[in-house]
């Protein structure tokens, strides 16, 4: 699923996120502020003012629960992707140890294998993220480590545990790469993401739709509500997708498999 708009804003840099998004919702604000004060006052809230504040008190507090709910939800989400990646580092350095309970020319192969299928997800898989795709020669290079497994015949009783345990965690390694692929996407669908920009647009609109004496007070209340529903947006958006912006889920428990615990 694609969201050209949300995939430009989350290219750019974090000061640069934060400006557009700000940007954006102070110039709707202004547009309508000057629209209805200036041009079109009649629609504007007089002596009903009152009425309508309570109205305007409903709605925020309805879109606060809104946007909490999707919040968590955004956050849940990515906080499962970064666990995965951590159990997918976990597994291999399992992996990677349990090769020493072979022949040293399988060992030596074996751990060959993985080292070289670490750096490829790395180097090559982890760019692809970003764009819900993933790396064909990184899940070629697990099947033929499966592959070698399942044709391996163990020589001992020793071996032939260690073989079993092997088979498992390649099993569940590779349930966990699946789960890091399926959900390398936006956690929120059109729908959603459409009903939650619509509701704070629809919640800064009413605000510019009150009669007050003096304009600049007005402005000010404007500027501070816009401020604080784009830094709502802003955190929301930079977990919305785990592989994209400034907090884009890193490499880095694999990176350091290879830095650390597999140069000896």
């Amino acid at each position: 699923m694609s969201f050209p708009i949300l995939r430009m804003m989350l290219d750019s840099s974090d000061l640069a996120l934060r400006l557009q998004i700000i940007t954006i919702i102070l110039c709707f604000c202004f547009l309508v502020f000057y629209f209805f004060q200036k041009i079109s006052p009649k629609y504007l809230f007089g002596d009903d003012g009152p009425y309508a504040g309570y109205i305007y008190n409903a709605m925020g507090v309805i879109y606060s629960i809104l946007f909490a709910f999707i919040t968590v939800l955004v956050w849940q989400s990515y906080n499962n992707v970064a666990d995965s990646v951590a159990k997918e580092a976990n597994h291999l350095n399992n992996m990677y140890r349990l090769y020493a309970a072979f022949p040293p020319e399988f060992e030596q192969s074996g751990k060959q294998a993985l080292r070289k299928y670490t750096i490829t997800v790395i180097k090559d898989e982890w760019p692809l993220l970003k764009n819900d795709q993933f790396s064909e020669e990184a899940y070629k290079q697990l099947v033929a480590l499966e592959d070698d497994l399942i044709k391996y015949q163990p020589q001992n009783p020793g071996q032939i545990n260690a073989h079993q345990l092997l088979l498992r965690l390649t099993s569940e390694y590779a349930e966990l790469r699946r789960d890091r692929i399926y959900n390398a996407k936006f956690a929120l669908g059109h729908p959603a993401w459409l009903g939650l920009i619509s509701s704070s647009f629809i919640f800064l609109f009413f605000s510019c739709l009150f009669k007050m004496q003096s304009k600049r007070i007005h402005i000010l209340l404007i500027i501070f509500l816009a401020a604080t529903v784009a830094g709502a947006v802003y955190f929301l958006i930079l977990y919305i997708h785990p592989f994209m912006g400034p907090m884009a889920i890193p490499p880095d428990p694999l990176q350091r498999l290879l830095d650390l615990s597999w140069r000896f």
